[in-house]
This record gives structure tokens, sequence and C-alpha cells, in this order.
């Protein structure tokens, strides 16, 4: 969990989605086979490689794809 305050001006995940428009069309951030797919797998994840956070889980989901 991220303790530390965002930076000014920063948006976090659920903003993102909205101005991207990725609200109900994600598949989620658990694994759903791709036979049970009805479209291409994708997903948002909140990353930052300065405080080593987030990017592991995104790289996890990205390799049950793969």
């Amino acid at each position: 969990m991220n303790l530390l305050p965002n930076k000014n001006g920063a948006c976090g995940e659920e903003e993102l989605r909205h101005y991207f428009r990725l609200n109900g069309r994600t598949t989620g951030k658990t694994y759903i086979p791709k036979e049970k797919l009805q479209t291409r797998p994708m997903e948002l994840f909140m990353c930052s490689v300065k405080q080593k956070e987030g990017y592991g889980e995104a790289f996890r989901w990205l390799s049950n794809y793969l």
C-alpha cells in the first residue's frame, strides 16, 4: 500500500480509467482462460519504478496471456 502522497497534479486509477474510457472494457486483474474471453485481455495497472511497486503484479498478469 502506498502511504506516500501523490505528486501534485497526478491522477489516480479511476481517473485514468475514465480518461481512456476503460470502464467496463477491461478484463480484470484475475486470470481468465483465453477460451472464456470474448475480447483481447486488457487491464490498467498503476506502477511506480521509483517506489518499486505495482509492476510485479502487471508482469504476472501479462505472463498469463503470453
